[in-house]
């Protein structure tokens, strides 16, 4: 099923593009490329396992094309480079988008996610941050993208209420390291060797391929304020965890063995978004209705994040908390962000993770270009 992912998307942008209805004669075709390369250093203090607390490297490196023949159909590429990442995971977005009018417009092929605020500043450039909030880098509550199709729109003027409803597959993707150091997205991972988790999720998972649907519901006045409700509901499937035998179990030594229990899952949560003038407040909430094995357990986690700008420059503090199974963790980060044009960006952030068994310091720094 994987390795028709490629052909199905490129099959429904040839639908959608067949069937475009509503255009203006009079529109001249537009094409628009831009990219951006980023590079990132990375230092912890007390990270245990690693050959390294510290390093610097090309984080990411992307592309965004996008080409509107008709003033009401438009398709979007973006393919972002990370290191040791597969091609099917730097390929984030390759859609066509039908619009019929502000309230209805129609999207098929590999897109992000509507459910989260995150994602409208996923990219490097466009994040505040040195880093993204741990609950998009764990993927614990959504997949960042689907393949598949969405219905969406907004309703009102000054008063809003926007609607995204969607439906498709997408690659189980769970815990996929980043950074220099390629710390963030393992966090889960390394809070669990530190305390002798019994299981913890089976590399072969993310190989895999799932099926969901969801949506969000927002309501906003002007630009100043935006409150949504979203939820996500994956098919039922088989998982692969990784469980540590103690010794005389099956053997005289203690041996770990790779079992398959059944996860059953409902995601939902809240997030906000206050703006005004120079100041923004961007936060969310999400918790999963989780079964393994007919055995319920939390899984949960939030962020809220405030930045100011002062012309050129952007202070910003963070604020987030992860709870899965057996694993419970803060993170602080307090940065700033200069952009003294369009083609340059600097980050630095200084960050601290709160956890039972000790806590870590790390600083970030970014230096983006972008074309």
């Amino acid at each position: 099923m994987t390795n028709l992912k490629i052909p199905i998307i490129t099959l429904l942008l040839l639908f959608v593009g067949a069937n475009i209805s509503f255009s203006q004669s009079s529109w001249e075709p537009q094409t628009n490329i831009t990219g951006y390369i980023s590079t990132e250093i990375n230092y912890f203090d007390e990270l245990e396992g690693y050959d390294l607390n510290y390093s610097a490297a090309v984080s990411e490196a992307g592309i965004l094309m996008s080409y509107q023949p008709k003033s009401n159909f438009r398709i979007k590429g973006v393919f972002v480079y990370r290191p040791n990442f597969e091609i099917d995971q730097m390929l984030n977005e390759a859609f066509g988008e039908l619009t019929i009018s502000d309230e209805v417009n129609f999207k098929a092929g590999r897109f992000l996610l509507p459910l989260s605020p995150t994602n409208t500043y996923y990219y490097a450039p466009v994040n505040t941050s040195a880093t993204l909030p741990i609950l998009v880098t764990n993927h614990e509550f959504y997949p960042i993208t689907i393949d598949g199709g969405s219905f969406n729109g907004a309703i009102g003027s000054d008063f809003k209420v926007n609607y995204d409803f969607f439906a498709g597959g997408y690659s189980n993707s769970t815990w996929l390291r980043t950074g220099a150091v390629r710390f963030f997205g393992d966090e889960v991972n390394y809070f669990k060797d530190q305390i002798g988790s019994s299981a913890t999720l089976d590399p072969s998972y993310s190989k895999t391929y799932n099926f969901g649907l969801g949506g969000r519901v927002g309501f906003s006045y002007k630009s100043n304020i935006d409150v949504g409700f979203s939820a996500f509901k994956p098919n039922d499937e088989d998982v692969p965890l990784l469980v540590n035998v103690p010794a005389g179990v099956i053997g005289p030594d203690p041996a770990q063995i790779v079992q398959e229990s059944l996860f059953e899952k409902f995601s939902y949560g809240v997030n906000v978004k206050f703006e005004y003038n120079n100041t923004k407040l961007v936060g969310e909430y999400w918790y999963s209705d989780l079964k393994i094995d007919g055995s319920a357990t939390d899984l949960e986690g939030g962020f809220i994040e405030l930045n100011h700008r002062i012309n050129k420059v952007t202070p910003y503090v963070r604020y987030e908390d992860q709870k899965t199974a057996d694993v419970d963790y803060k993170r602080y980060t307090a940065g700033i962000n200069y952009k003294p044009n369009f083609t340059k960006t600097f980050k630095l952030e200084y960050m601290r993770y709160e956890h039972s068994s000790g806590d870590i310091n790390g600083f970030v720094g970014t230096l983006i270009y972008s074309f």
